[in-house]
């Protein structure tokens, strides 16, 4: 799974939505589309997009396909943004000492 498109595939609020309903229990298109009152083409676009980032996958039972959440993509993430967090944090430093600054923590000498 890459991380980055992970992320953007869960950037889409309805997405998400479909990520924390389907980390309680496994639905179908059918299931779904009724709960986010969304046509079941429309919930198959969404859930197409959150199976090519690794998030979901889909087991066919009887004529139904049921989606639930690969868990260990959502741990993966989970520990991507604690590493994130604990980044240290350095003191600011300026450009100004390479002579090529273009922030504006300064004003520029002619």
């Amino acid at each position: 799974m890459e991380i980055s498109q992970a992320l953007k595939a869960m950037s889409h609020p309805v997405r998400l939505q479909m990520v924390e309903l389907l980390l309680q229990r496994r639905m179908c298109v059918r299931s779904l589309a009724r709960h986010f009152e969304v046509s079941e083409p429309t919930v198959s676009v969404h859930l197409k997009v959150l199976k090519n980032a690794g998030l979901i996958i889909g087991e066919k039972k009887s004529y139904y396909m049921h989606y639930q959440v690969i868990r260990e993509n959502i741990e993966d993430l989970s520990q991507f943004f604690s590493a994130l967090s604990a980044t240290p944090s350095l003191p600011p430093q300026c450009c100004q000492k390479s002579g090529s600054c273009h922030c504006k923590c300064h004003s520029k000498k002619d």
